[in-house]
């Protein structure tokens, strides 16, 4: 209660540096090619690896995981406060010459092994902190984000080597989470945090807090859940609002719509998240 109380405190001192981040705060790009820790996966996976301009090395990073969608503004928005921040991002891409869209999607577990796979890839960086490294997705990769904190999966593809020291997952489609966890042998201890919004069309508004009530009860573990009322799925996607079909979505659709007051209160709350949790251990 005394963590959860001083990470909230700290979200409106960080509002002052989030806002003043240079445009340029990202000094390096770099592609990195990886393979699944699955090896029956034949996938030819890539990411993105982002460094802060002025921080020192080797320092402390994030696995950014995209939605169905793939990679586009919503991880950007988050891109340069992250950055500013001194932490560094490794925004991978788990969609070209996986799938194209809802339909052919994979099951989601097929892409918990390439989120471990990314994790190991980072530690062999030496600009990366190998002891400092999340995990933040979104949709589809909040699903990723969350399935890697839990410790059977952690077992699985890591052995005996640590995971992810924090987990920041957006409206990651609780409602089968909760059946999971349930029967599951409980979470690795990192620190969560979940976002979503009321009206999301996967049911956040009633799954999230069902998920939170699940963890504390059956392993009395905390996870900080941020709900924004009226909040729609993807509500952190910049652009008019639009309707999709997907099977996962209740009656088959799905609908976004901008918040920026959501999205930009989003911005604040994660950078602290992750000071506290990735870049201050």
């Amino acid at each position: 209660m005394i963590k959860s109380l001083r990470r909230i405190g700290l979200l409106t001192a960080v509002f002052l540096t989030v806002v003043v981040v240079p445009v340029g705060a990202s000094a390096a790009e770099t592609k990195i090619d990886f393979s699944s820790l699955d090896q029956s996966q034949t996938y030819q996976l890539s990411g993105t690896l982002y460094l802060p301009e002025n921080a020192s090395s080797p320092c402390p990073a994030i696995v950014l995981v995209h939605g169905t969608s793939g990679i586009n503004q919503v991880g950007k928005l988050y891109r340069e406060p992250v950055l500013g921040a001194g932490i560094a991002i490794f925004e991978v891409n788990f969609k070209t010459g996986i799938f194209t869209g809802p339909m052919d999607r994979p099951h989601i577990d097929t892409f918990v092994p390439m989120a471990f796979a990314a994790l190991k890839e980072l530690r062999k960086n030496r600009a990366i902190d190998p002891n400092h490294i999340g995990i933040m997705g979104f949709s589809m990769g909040g699903g990723i984000t969350m399935r890697t904190a839990i410790e059977e999966n952690r077992q699985r593809w890591m052995g005996s080597e640590k995971g992810f020291v924090a987990h920041v997952a957006f409206y990651p489609v609780s409602k089968p989470l909760v059946k999971i966890i349930e029967h599951s042998n409980g979470m690795t201890g990192a620190p969560i945090i979940i976002f979503y919004g009321t009206e999301d069309s996967y049911g956040e508004g009633k799954a999230v807090p069902e998920l939170k009530s699940t963890l504390k009860k059956k392993f009395n573990f905390d996870v900080t859940t941020v709900e924004y009322a009226g909040a729609t799925h993807d509500f952190n996607r910049s652009g008019p609002s639009f309707s999709y079909h997907d099977p996962a979505a209740i009656g088959g659709t799905a609908t976004i719509k901008w918040d920026p007051d959501a999205a930009n209160d989003s911005v604040n709350k994660v950078v602290a998240f992750l000071r506290e949790e990735v870049a201050a251990q």
